[in-house]
């Protein structure tokens, strides 16, 4: 306790407190003026060494005890007391006073609405319309109850404007503010196809892929645009051009485009005269769709259709299943239907299980697949859909009807020229899935291509090195630059003496040899 009394109220405690010299506290927190005068260690409450029994805080025993025992000590705490409770009276007058300031002048910036032009509220639409257009949420949803309240509750002094106002101006602004420039493009590739919405309205897409300055594969969807029209191959050509209008895309720069087996849209990009490449995926589904068409494997389809149908439209036979299996520890006889179509099924499963973890492979965006194009055919045959001894009649029948319609090649001779282009391109093919009468032609294009490329930077480095300097002419060095040297300068590039930095059409003949598999063999042994 703080100024602790030395009265004693028996002689057995002074006795006591002459062997106790252990250090009272005072209680921390304390309000009452009472606390002053007594002191504890641990859980007891002291004074003068003698304990006093306090209950839930209440201090009616403390005074008693100063009261009865040390009077002088008393009044001094009533007189502390009554001082307290003044002080104590007037702060509160004046907490209540600030807090009616305060909650004026919180309800008044409450009330105040942002401007539009604020920038708190641009911050706070731009947030809405990214959130609909990322999440692509329906428009109407800034005018639904719920999200209402949120953004009341975020920021009351925030107004959210009208779905006419979304869909008219603050998505169209998000739309050009973020739509890319296609004059830095200068080799793309696209893909295409019509898309139906829920209410069966028609669609055209058009996405592009190409390398960035940095050297990574970029995949853009630049548009689904409402396509009311009829879906002729003219009408198609004519939409596909004007996308690639639209986006400052020239068809002199696309090198590919790749769309489905529709007739419409290849008559589309025949009339465009474009490289068409038939989506690998979409053909690989065809494939498969005719390599199950057997009555054998209908018929099984067909029934485990029926099975599905029944327990999922009855919860009582999904019910009376469940009993049965727990009872018997076997399915219902239903379900097992005939010995035959579960041996389809298996044949079926022994099948098209490998390739769908091949088609899951093959739909990256984040890498190059259409080098795979050539070896893929060679790969379904040597490995994925060969033969094996334990095949049984229906699964090798299968097998065969997909490598049939596979092995049907990219006819097409610009198509089948491409795609041994890019096959040459992957270090990991090269020439090896090529046809040898083809291999001299093949890399004769890359030569005229690697020669084309050259020609083509130098066009730009001439510009970038005219308008360099011409700056450099017009730039006058300050007189602390004429006296001050980095070490840069000393290594300034010097111009080439001939008038073109082209690697010759012998150097680009010597790299690709030993670039070739077999060269490449040769070397590795040495």
């Amino acid at each position: 306790m703080v100024d602790r009394i030395n009265i004693d109220e028996e002689s057995s405690e002074l006795e006591a407190a002459e062997h106790d010299d252990t250090e009272l506290v005072p209680k921390r927190g304390a309000v009452s003026a009472v606390w002053r005068f007594f002191g504890f260690k641990k859980t007891d409450v002291e004074c003068c060494r003698a304990k006093v029994v306090v209950g839930g805080g209440n201090t009616s025993n403390l005074l008693h005890h100063l009261s009865r025992k040390h009077v002088l000590e008393y009044q001094e705490c009533m007189k502390l007391r009554s001082a307290l409770s003044t002080s104590a009276a007037g702060n509160t007058g004046n907490a209540k006073e600030k807090s009616s300031q305060m909650s004026l002048q919180d309800a008044f910036a409450r009330g105040t609405l942002y401007d539009r032009k604020s920038k708190r509220w641009n911050e706070i639409t731009n947030s809405v319309t990214i959130h609909q257009a990322k999440d692509m949420v329906p428009l109407n949803t800034v005018e639904k109850g719920g999200f209402k309240q949120m953004i009341k509750t975020l920021d009351p002094r925030y107004k959210l404007p009208s779905r006419k106002y979304f869909s008219q101006v603050a998505i169209p602004n998000l739309y050009q503010q973020n739509r890319c420039d296609g004059q830095t493009v200068r080799h793309f590739a696209a893909t295409t196809d019509m898309w139906s919405s829920r209410t069966m309205e028609p669609y055209l897409s058009l996405t592009v892929h190409f390398i960035s300055e940095e050297w990574l594969l970029q995949s853009h969807c630049l548009q689904t645009s409402y396509f009311p029209e009829d879906h002729t191959g003219e009408l198609l050509a004519a939409g596909l051009h004007e996308a690639l209008d639209s986006w400052g895309l020239s068809e002199e720069k696309l090198v590919a485009i790749t769309t489905d087996n529709g007739a419409n849209i290849k008559k589309a990009i025949e009339l465009n005269n474009w490289t068409r490449l038939q989506c690998f995926g979409h053909r690989l589904h065809l494939a498969i769709e005719r390599g199950v068409k057997d009555d054998r494997i209908q018929r099984a389809v067909g029934v485990c259709k029926e099975i599905v149908s029944a327990f999922s439209y009855s919860w009582k036979k999904r019910r009376d299943l469940a009993i049965v299996q727990n009872d018997l520890g076997l399915p219902k006889h239903v379900l097992m239907r005939r010995l035959q179509d579960v041996d389809v099924l298996e044949a079926v499963n022994k099948v098209l299980s490998p390739l769908q973890d091949f088609t899951d492979a093959s739909s990256g965006e984040k890498y190059v697949s259409v080098s795979y194009l050539k070896p893929v055919p060679s790969l379904f045959n040597s490995s994925i859909l060969a033969e094996e001894e334990t095949d049984t009649q229906l699964t090798k029948d299968v097998k065969g009807n997909i490598l049939a319609y596979l092995n049907d090649k990219y006819s097409d001779q610009v198509t089948d020229d491409l795609l041994d282009l890019a096959s040459l391109l992957d270090p990991r093919f090269r020439t090896k899935y090529m046809e040898k009468e083809k291999v001299e032609q093949v890399l004769s294009r890359a030569v005229e291509e690697i020669m084309a490329l050259t020609r083509a930077q130098d066009t730009l480095s001439g510009a970038a090195g005219g308008a360099e300097g011409a700056a450099e002419a017009e730039h006058v060095p300050t007189p602390e630059e004429k006296t001050k040297k980095t070490l840069a300068s000393f290594f300034k590039r010097q111009k080439s003496s001939s008038s073109s930095s082209s690697l010759s059409e012998e150097d680009i003949r010597r790299e690709l040899s030993i670039y070739r598999p077999q060269r490449w063999k040769v070397m590795q042994t040495h």
